[in-house]
């Protein structure tokens, strides 16, 4: 049952840490933002501060918490989401991460923005058409699930927040939440609905830029792409900004499955942004301030950034092209 005084906030927070294993201090790490407040700290310099996590984050009066607080919301789901699959015990997968967002130990939210004066049929409407969406697989639903989970639980506005989880959808999955058929499901296969979807396909890399636009795919081969404002190979992602080199970088996947980013001796350099710690890697630095260094492969998983020079900034999903 959810107290009294929970709020969507807190309610998040307490669903990660108990049936997820990602504690406060880590949740609030993958969805605060880096960017100063007025004061000139920004929220994720604050997060050794368990009072201030606790007081002005987890516990904050519904409706109170600012946009400023934190990174882009999508964006935290999907780091939320990467966190949950790389857990060293229990890592869960897209289907586990399903029966706990939208069954019962997720129906928490629901309460809590009930409370709030929000619609819970609403968010349980598009939380339902998500976990029955057969056009997309089990961990694209799960990303879509946990925008919707995040969102509404940062902002307390549940019309935003179905809102940004159709947004993302269709722009990271190429299309949008079908009706579901008209004829009612028995409990036994809704749940088959919420694990369908599996594939044993390799997943594509995807390069969203943060700014705008639809992913950018890279096919998951030992080619893989090259990433550059001029870059002509086959596949290559060439939606950068103008200080971004014309052979930049280039992304592929080894035969065990993992991926990898190297610089192409760029001008302005490559930096990797683990989406689980925030630890910023220097790929490759700007010409001139490579005394020392060694060029070699960094590895790269979804949920991490890549910030190419100043201007381009992509966050790494998987998926498979539209």
């Amino acid at each position: 049952m959810t107290p009294i005084d929970a709020t969507p906030t807190s309610v998040l927070f307490d669903l990660a840490k108990r049936h997820c294993g990602v504690s406060h201090k880590e949740l609030a790490g993958l969805l605060l933002s880096g960017r100063p407040l007025s004061d000139g700290r920004s929220p994720q310099s604050r997060l050794g501060d368990r009072t201030w996590v606790s007081r002005f984050i987890v516990h904050a009066p519904a409706g109170t918490l600012s946009d400023s607080y934190f990174c882009d919301y999508a964006v935290g789901a999907l780091r939320f989401a990467a966190r949950m699959k790389s857990r060293s015990k229990r890592a869960l997968t897209g289907n586990a991460i399903l029966e706990i967002v939208c069954g019962e130990a997720g129906r928490a939210m629901d309460d809590a923005l009930k409370a709030c004066g929000q619609s819970p049929t609403l968010y349980r409407n598009m939380m339902e058409r998500i976990a029955c969406e057969g056009s997309l697989t089990a961990d694209e639903r799960a990303e879509v699930a946990l925008v919707l989970l995040v969102t509404a639980a940062c902002t307390a506005d549940v019309r935003r927040a179905v809102a940004e989880a159709r947004e993302f959808s269709e722009k990271m999955h190429g299309g949008g939440l079908a009706t579901p058929p008209l004829a009612p499901m028995s409990q036994g296969a809704a749940r088959e609905a919420v694990t369908a979807g599996a594939d044993d396909r390799p997943r594509w890399l995807g390069l969203l830029r943060i700014v705008a636009g639809a992913p950018q795919w890279v096919e998951p081969t030992a080619t893989g792409a090259e990433v550059g404002a001029l870059a002509l190979t086959e596949g290559a992602v060439s939606e950068v900004g103008p200080d971004v080199s014309g052979r930049h970088a280039r992304l592929w996947r080894d035969d065990a499955g993992a991926w990898w980013v190297q610089g192409c001796d760029s001008r302005h350099g490559t930096v990797l942004v683990n989406g689980l710690t925030g630890e910023e890697t220097v790929v490759e630095p700007p010409r001139g301030q490579r005394d020392g260094w060694q060029a070699s492969p960094a590895p790269v998983a979804p949920g991490d950034q890549l910030r190419l020079a100043a201007s381009t900034t992509f966050l790494l999903i998987e998926g498979y092209p539209g």
